[in-house]
């Protein structure tokens, strides 16, 4: 009797183990960057516009809960805000909805500088960096572009001024993969 218990606490235990490591390993997937996207920025930009004409104020790439990776870019027509979903590995706009935020005042901003050259500003900031997002924001009256990028070492924050063009802040993190804060 006493061995069936211990047996079966020893089963609980290794169960409860495994469950715990999959659960730190699907936590730690949901942080990854998908880096290997068939689909870029600009034609998940180009994809989402043909879907929903306006002005693109937001992309960020990330990867659905089955793994797959996807673009999510905003776009601001005057009348709504809407999030178009685009397949990052044919392109294809898998789900568009009109977003209910009511922060908004759905008067589409004007930026000198369009969301296409802010990501390339943005990109030339470091060498072999991922854009993850970017989004049009309003600062103490003034327009610019956030951009976060990701490298296998470091995040990057990258404000850029969307009426100039130019970078005006940037803030590098370095990534800790081990989970320690040594």
């Amino acid at each position: 009797m006493k061995r069936k218990n211990l047996l079966a606490s020893g089963l609980a235990l290794t169960l409860a183990a495994g469950l715990g490591f999959g659960f730190q390993h699907v936590s730690a997937d949901d942080d990854k960057v998908p880096t290997d996207t068939k689909v870029n920025l600009n034609q998940a930009i180009d994809n989402a516009s043909k879907e929903q004409a306006g002005t693109v104020t937001g992309v960020e790439l990330d990867t659905a809960r089955n793994g797959q990776a996807y673009y999510e870019v905003d776009v601001n027509d005057d009348k709504a805000e809407y999030d178009v979903r685009v397949n990052a590995e044919d392109g294809s706009v898998e789900s568009w909805k009109d977003d209910d935020d009511d922060d908004h005042d759905n008067q589409a901003a004007q930026p000198k500088i369009d969301i296409k050259t802010a990501a390339e500003t943005a990109l030339a900031q470091e060498k072999n960096a991922i854009l993850t997002d970017i989004s049009l924001d309003e600062d103490d009256g003034r327009l610019e572009y956030d951009a976060e990028l990701r490298t296998d070492k470091q995040e990057i924050e990258v404000t850029i001024d969307a009426e100039s063009g130019e970078v005006t802040y940037t803030e590098k993190e370095s990534i800790d993969d081990d989970g320690d804060d040594d």
